[in-house]
């Protein structure tokens, strides 16, 4: 198979200035953004998130830290099984995602 590493170097530097770009609109990181969007859509189990992610569960557990530490999101005891967490979006974490639905950003 034949890769245009140019192409490749395009497409990383489009993504790049993509997350500047939410950065500075949401102040939200991609993986923030991504964890949000996941949770939004129903996917509120740590491990199902770090799968859906592509993230290392201690990744993830950073991520969510920071989400949790904004106060864009809660974890809680599961009301299915006790021994896991549920995680779920906050008031403000709910505005930031509609927020970032809306935002004019440039895709690559």
């Amino acid at each position: 198979m034949m890769i245009d590493l140019c192409s490749i170097r395009k497409i990383q530097s489009a993504i790049r200035r993509f997350e500047e770009a939410l950065k500075t609109e949401t102040g939200l990181s991609l993986n923030d953004a991504m964890c949000l969007c996941a949770i939004e859509r129903g996917i509120g189990e740590p491990g199902q998130l770090a799968a859906r992610l592509e993230l290392s569960p201690s990744r993830l557990t950073r991520v969510l830290d920071g989400l949790d530490s904004r106060k864009l999101i809660t974890r809680k005891i599961s009301d299915s099984d006790r021994r896991s967490i549920a995680v779920g979006l906050t008031n403000q974490g709910e505005k930031i995602i509609e927020k970032g639905k809306c935002a004019d950003f440039e895709l690559p």
